[in-house]
């Protein structure tokens, strides 16, 4: 696509722009007769693959809607078109990909208004001419492009484009002719390669992991202690984020701190999963039990369920802020527990149902928006994106510096894995080690609903003498 070109939506006459107009510092969208004829037939060109019927029939031109209406709010003025261009010349596209969905939105769009309401705009400019010249200048720009079709119709209409009509087939005119309709997608094929990433400047933001947050997190937090001895990142998050949120219900701010407190999967509120906790008291204190629905469950395979626990269930003391705000609130509830879930929808816009697998990838998404949103709350100086897996690597990084009586079992039955093996993957002793507010020194038991596998490593040929440890299975479900 060319540079994009502002002139056309530039006042190019004398005429005062309206009060809305000047607010939002837009002056009107003029066209002339021409450009209106060139911009019909990229309209038309847009038809090539899909009808506007095709797109209605298949529920596709209802996303184009919510898209434009998306891309609208990104702009004080309010208009689509005006708001590609803004983000287009200041080229700030996360993607190429979200680009092409924009701009095939937004073209679609403005080429059926330009369908619909250019051959009423050009009866009206030529029964409107009084220089009879003039007049026949215009039928001949206009007669190479019409088909009977439009002829008949434009014969026997007798509506007029008034000025919020006008304004509409301006804007589109205008947008199609800077913006030109690209069914095939071939702008997107044949964008330029990618330059080698060592010339291209990294997004820490977009490629951070998972640990690599944590990590910055806990340096964070080691230079906060040096000023506040007891300084914690997560107590932090929960006190300056989570609890001023006004958008955020007493449910949601429960799920949040059950995922700070727990390190559950976020797929695990979903509707059909979900996370019971219980209010009690242990040895006069205030203490919570939470228990939690596996997702990584598959077909039985030797007695155990694919990759992850049927359930799992972590009792912990309450000692920390977000703790003790989930106890007060699970204790107001009538008998001392709720069910912690997240609402997805079950069922398409096209009425098809949707899979399980698909309600809990939206709950996912839906939870890792809030905790993202909420970090840059907490952390705004923060150069790594907060997500809900990074709350899981804490909890298993404080396990594992902790110290207290529990083993990789133990840790295996709290995460909800099969393996202690798998553990591998979160966190680490070195992350956590030394730091103040760990979540490991509040739980008391883990339990789960199948023992947790303990794969025996061959010993290295170089060891003379090789001594297997067997230990139990404290992951296990016990008596009581």
């Amino acid at each position: 696509m060319t540079k994009v070109n502002r002139d056309l939506f530039a006042d190019q006459n004398k005429d005062a722009p309206s009060a809305d107009d000047s607010r939002h510092g837009c002056a009107p969208v003029q066209m002339s007769f021409e450009q209106s004829i060139e911009s019909y037939n990229l309209a038309l060109q847009s038809t090539a693959l899909f009808s506007f019927e095709d797109l209605m029939r298949s529920g596709t031109w209802h996303i184009y809607e919510q898209r434009a209406a998306s891309i609208a709010r990104k702009h004080p003025s309010r208009d689509p078109f005006i708001s590609y261009l803004a983000i287009d010349a200041s080229d700030g596209w996360k993607t190429a990909n979200s680009k092409q969905s924009y701009r095939s939105a937004l073209t679609r769009i403005a080429a059926r208004d330009i369908v619909q309401l250019s051959q009423i705009y050009w009866r009206q400019v030529i029964a409107d001419e009084k220089n009879n010249d003039h007049r026949l200048h215009l039928i001949r720009c206009l007669n190479p492009h019409l088909d009977k079709e439009v002829i008949d119709y434009m014969n026997i209409a007798n509506e007029r484009l008034f000025a919020d009509k006008l304004r509409i087939l301006r804007n589109a005119v205008a947008f199609l002719l800077q913006v030109p309709p690209d069914p095939y997608h071939t702008s997107l094929r044949n964008r330029p390669a990618k330059v080698d990433r060592e010339e291209e400047p990294s997004d820490s933001r977009a490629s951070a992991s998972k640990k690599a947050t944590l990590l910055a997190l806990n340096r964070h937090q080691r230079r906060k202690a040096k000023t506040f001895p007891n300084y914690d990142w997560r107590s932090h998050f929960w006190a300056m984020a989570v609890i001023p949120d006004k958008d955020l219900d007493d449910h949601r701010r429960a799920c949040v701190a059950a995922l700070m407190l727990t390190g559950c999967r976020p797929s695990e509120f979903c509707v059909d999963l979900g996370i019971t906790v219980h209010a009690s008291g242990i040895d006069d204190q205030s203490a919570l039990r939470f228990k939690i629905a596996g997702a990584k469950v598959s077909g039985e395979t030797d007695g155990h369920s694919g990759k992850g626990q049927i359930w799992r269930q972590v009792d912990m003391l309450c000692q920390t802020s977000e703790a003790v705000w989930l106890f007060d609130y699970i204790s107001s509830m009538p008998n001392g527990f709720t069910q912690l879930q997240l609402p997805a929808a079950t069922i398409k816009q096209t009425g098809e149902v949707l899979m399980p697998s698909e309600r809990r990838r939206r709950v996912s998404v839906s939870l890792g928006k809030l905790i993202t949103r909420l970090g840059k709350i907490a952390f705004p100086q923060l150069r790594h994106i907060l997500t809900p897996y990074v709350f899981r690597h804490a909890f298993a990084s404080d396990f594992k510096a902790s110290g207290q009586d529990m083993d990789d079992c133990d840790l295996a039955a709290g995460l909800g894995h099969q393996s202690t093996r798998t553990q591998e993957h979160y966190g680490s002793a070195n992350t956590a080690r030394s730091l103040a507010g760990s979540r490991a020194q509040q739980v008391s038991q883990m339990k789960c609903s199948t023992p947790v596998r303990q794969p025996v490593r061959p010993a290295h040929p170089s060891l003379k003498h090789t001594q297997t440890r067997s230990k139990g299975h404290p992951g296990a479900p016990t008596a009581g």
